[in-house]
């Protein structure tokens, strides 16, 4: 089943779209390629520092905070 919608695009993709004789089935494509090579992240996939950083950008609470923030500095 086929639905229409209306995104906003970059202007460099309109321009790669406009040359596209299907252009539906192009951005289909597109989408489908780009969803198969998603894959789940788990957190032994990142270093303790990313991870540390995410954990910061949290909503947490302030004394967590503080000692990563401690932590983080202290590895520099």
């Amino acid at each position: 089943m086929k639905s229409v919608k209306t995104y906003n695009m970059d202007r460099d993709c309109i321009d790669i779209l406009s040359r596209q004789p299907n252009k539906s089935q192009y951005v289909c494509d597109a989408i489908r390629q780009k969803h198969n090579k998603m894959k789940e992240a788990y957190a032994s996939d990142f270093d303790t520092r990313t991870l540390m950083i995410a954990l910061k950008d949290r909503d947490i609470p302030d004394h967590i905070k503080r000692e990563l923030i401690n932590y983080l500095f202290e590895s520099l």
